[in-house]
């Protein structure tokens, strides 16, 4: 069986959790009434999102997008390890933070990781997200069982190996389903599935220096996003903060697509200004108060950062359309910081 024909828009908690539960945790019937979920809107924005969700031979597959929020699920105490699935989650836009025991990180566009539905986990995304995610049976295979516990609540890069194949065939057949013949729906399950589990194996056995400086850089910027508002962030205070040296801090950068540690900080607050500028609800606020507020010192030096990022000037970028696609379109500098704005 292959079809995607689910969708669920939602505008509500329950909604959601409903949706959650239907489109993407498709957990057993026994199970439904064991599940705790809790959502908060943040941002000051009503929530609101939407699940396309279908079958590929009993891996589901969904795509989700929704506004700003905090997500919490867990099982009661005696539900069922065996039946509860496992979620691959690959961010498509924006970023989001997640948390499942004593493992967390943060997922940019490309980036990927596995979550166990049988353990409690926390998802926080800002400013909002898009993913694609891959609902998969929990394995019988005693050697799966032992990478999936290692390899769970990992971010995993997804941009080489078995992982950038994974998700452009993840992509391609969501876009193909319908013209999917029913037998094939079977193969292309178990051809997605031992992807995933060669792309999670990949990732674990990295080279053990380039394992530890993405681990790395991925602490820092989850670090990052709850001080972005901080004026005096430096790459001083950064290293303090994560008991780092300075030169650590540089080299768990070298290979980031920003280039830097301080391009990286200041394109996350650009886009966060940008975002500040095209919400209606901060159409009272001034371009200035805005720049200050994510740390810039001055409305000048505000004025060109976001220029030399964007080509175009603060004011004209809120009066005008031809940049309201950067934010979405964009890969891999889209802020989530926890902490509110520095006032």
């Amino acid at each position: 069986m292959a079809s995607l024909d689910g969708c669920i828009s939602a505008s509500s908690a329950l909604m959601w959790e409903d949706a959650v539960h239907t489109g993407i945790g498709r957990m057993p019937a026994e199970l439904r009434h064991q599940e705790v979920m809790h959502l908060q809107p943040v941002g000051g924005q009503a929530f609101s999102g939407r699940i396309d969700y279908g079958d590929l031979a009993g891996t589901g597959l969904c795509r989700m997008t929704a506004s700003p929020h905090r997500f919490q699920r867990a099982l009661r105490e005696g539900a069922s390890h065996a039946a509860s699935p496992l979620i691959l989650v690959i961010q498509v836009k924006n970023s989001s933070y997640f948390e499942q025991r004593e493992r967390s990180g943060m997922l940019s566009p490309g980036d990927w990781c596995v979550l166990d539905t049988y353990r409690p986990f926390g998802w926080n995304s800002a400013s909002g997200c898009e993913q694609i995610i891959m609902t998969i049976q929990r394995p019988a295979d005693s050697g799966l069982g032992d990478l999936i516990a290692r390899g769970a609540a990992q971010r995993c890069d997804g941009k080489t190996g078995a992982a950038r194949i994974l998700q452009a065939m993840v992509s391609e057949v969501m876009g193909q389903i319908h013209h999917l013949a029913p037998y094939s729906a079977g193969s292309l399950a178990s051809a997605l599935t031992a992807t995933a589990w060669n792309a999670l194996q990949e990732q674990l056995e990295a080279p053990a220096p380039i394992l530890l400086r993405d681990t790395q850089c991925s602490r820092l910027k989850a670090w990052i996003e709850t001080r972005l508002a901080e004026p005096d962030l430096s790459v001083d205070t950064i290293a303090q903060g994560c008991r780092m040296s300075a030169r650590s801090v540089h080299r768990a950068f070298s290979s980031d697509p920003t280039g830097s540690v301080s391009s990286y900080l200041w394109q996350r607050r650009v886009v966060q200004c940008a975002a500040a500028l095209k919400n209606p609800q901060e159409m009272h606020r001034s371009i200035t108060d805005i720049a200050l507020s994510w740390g810039f010192s001055s409305s000048s030096h505000f004025s060109r950062v976001f220029r030399s990022t964007l080509g175009v000037s603060p004011r004209s970028y809120r009066a005008g359309g031809q940049h309201a696609d950067w934010l979405a379109a964009w890969s891999g500098v889209v802020p989530e910081p926890d902490r509110p704005k520095a006032s």
